[in-house]
């Protein structure tokens, strides 16, 4: 898991993290928004947003839509996705910071809104230096090889189970009989 926190003095800030599900091979990015902040200390917490749908988003994502962000991310340029499901539509992108008119890294924003309730939208921004793009691109990778392993497994086994299973339906041979077959 990659983690990304950037909380500030004026609570605008978000975390997010991108990681691997090893049971299934599944794919996730969250965000969370900033919950509070500390003056004295100047640091941020996400703690109280936690389980609040509105301040948080989890998307699943595709092992293609992974290679999008890492392709972005080579290319330079900007990778977008949409997901809608029964309650809701999340959009993203992922692309090119920009500051005066210069680069500074890359942005991820995503929004998401109710589907019987539009009124219902929240909005999420992440900005990532070019260290942190260059870090989130290998984690990508690492997690992309996991998912290659995991789905290799899955059909080693599957293979495995159906050899059984058909060893289990073919007759048994009588000995001396040559059929190879």
């Amino acid at each position: 898991m990659v983690q990304f926190y950037k909380p500030n003095a004026k609570m605008t800030g978000s975390a997010c993290q991108f990681y691997l599900n090893h049971n299934d091979g599944s794919f996730f990015s969250t965000l969370i928004k900033q919950a509070s902040w500390d003056a004295g200390k100047k640091t941020g917490s996400f703690q109280a947003n936690k389980k609040d749908p509105t301040k948080n988003v989890i998307i699943k994502l595709s092992a293609g839509e992974v290679a999008g962000f890492i392709s972005a991310i080579e290319r330079n340029t900007e990778f977008k996705g949409y997901h809608s499901s029964s309650q809701q539509v999340v959009q993203f992108s992922f692309g090119p910071y920009m500051r005066d008119g210069s680069q500074v890294g890359f942005s991820y924003s995503v929004s998401k809104q109710g589907k019987e309730d539009t009124t219902q939208k929240t909005s999420f921004l992440m900005g990532l230096y070019f260290n942190e793009a260059t870090l989130l691109k290998k984690h990508l990778e690492f997690l992309l090889n996991k998912n290659f392993e995991i789905q290799e497994q899955k059909l080693l086994e599957s293979s495995r189970q159906d050899q059984y299973n058909k060893s289990e339906l073919q007759p048994q041979q009588e000995s001396g009989d040559d059929d190879i077959w």
